[in-house]
């Protein structure tokens, strides 16, 4: 028989036994009885029948899908934490499916139907404003940077002691005039740094300033940082160093800069969070890694062995001292000291 159009139907013919048979020998080997599984398998291998995962679905309650949905699948980490997910997919046998939502709640609901209709047996929820789309919803979850409740695994990584050594790094190198940089949807791997941006400025005994603060904006994206340049640059005081909430937004910070003449590090030292530019970068940027591989893999075991406690797991980050920092000349320094004793 030509096995081009070879189905389920025509197996079930050839063997003798019903479709549902052939259906119980590909899903569910173990309900069927080793005789009526050799001859089914027997006739399968010969005909190198594929099984249409449609029809599969059908017969089962769930698929090997794993769904992940994406807030900005145009940030390298996220195309990064894809890549991780989708290896580790393949090597257990699963398929990954790609949601991007765009934080956007009407996109969601449509790809929540998606993955039901699917079989789905898992959705990966990214970083996102929290709903309460997914509260009565079946299908497991993980989140990563995204509260859906106690009941849902949450994997984040460590966000706030690092961003204290961040500031530290930049105090050390005579910066006193630190901003900081986000969007101002209050997501929570933003918030907790903004956080420690807050603690480690007040250990240092540095006086918080509400004007080198810059959160507009909906997305944490080059956007953002060029928006944040132009802003900082009409204060009466420039700061010395800014501390962006992403790679992305920093990017942005040093297009816009090398558009103004202005030299980075030695006029303006910048750091990011993530540690994905450096393809795209000249010089490496001083910034904090995210162990992407570590969060994949969180993220998927969480998901498919689903826990009776699901557990929040913070996995470790690492501050990477790149090349977009520099120590604050001396006449920056003396005019910072000037300012300090008039407002003293």
């Amino acid at each position: 028989m030509d096995n081009e159009f070879l189905g389920i139907r025509e197996i079930a013919q050839m063997a003798n036994v019903s479709t549902a048979t052939v259906s119980r020998v590909i899903n569910h080997p173990e309900k069927c009885s080793e005789q009526t599984r050799r001859k089914v398998e027997k006739i399968i291998k010969e005909n190198n029948y594929i099984p249409n995962e449609t029809i599969k679905n059908i017969f089962s309650k769930s698929s090997n899908t794993i769904a992940i949905f994406i807030y900005d699948i145009s940030n390298p980490f996220f195309t990064n934490l894809i890549m991780e997910l989708n290896n580790i997919c393949f090597r257990e046998h699963y398929t990954l499916l790609i949601c991007d939502t765009e934080n956007d709640i009407e996109k969601e609901k449509e790809y929540l139907k998606f993955c039901i209709a699917k079989r789905c047996i898992g959705i990966i929820l990214t970083e996102g404003v929290t709903n309460t789309l997914f509260k009565d919803i079946k299908i497991p979850f993980v989140s990563l940077d995204r509260k859906e409740g106690a009941k849902v695994p949450f994997v984040t990584s460590e966000n706030y002691h690092i961003i204290r050594k961040v500031i530290s790094y930049l105090y050390n190198l005579g910066h006193r005039k630190i901003a900081f940089v986000g969007s101002k949807h209050q997501f929570i791997s933003v918030e907790k740094r903004y956080q420690g941006y807050l603690d480690e400025l007040k250990e240092k005994n540095l006086p918080f300033k509400e004007e080198y603060v810059y959160r507009e904006g909906e997305a944490l994206d080059t956007k953002l940082g060029r928006q944040a340049l132009r802003y900082f640059l009409s204060l009466p005081k420039m700061p010395t160093a800014l501390l962006c909430a992403n790679d992305m937004v920093a990017l942005g910070v040093i297009n816009e800069a090398r558009s103004m003449n202005i030299d980075i590090p030695d006029s303006l030292s910048v750091c990011g969070f993530d540690h994905v530019l450096d393809e795209f970068l000249p010089v490496p940027l001083t910034t904090v890694e995210q162990n992407i591989p570590k969060i994949a893999e969180e993220l998927f075991y969480s998901l498919t062995e689903q826990p009776d406690t699901p557990a929040e797991k913070i996995v470790d980050s690492i501050f990477i001292p790149g090349k977009t920092c520099a120590r604050v000349s001396g006449k920056a320094k003396a005019n910072e000291l000037s300012i300090s004793e008039k407002e003293g």
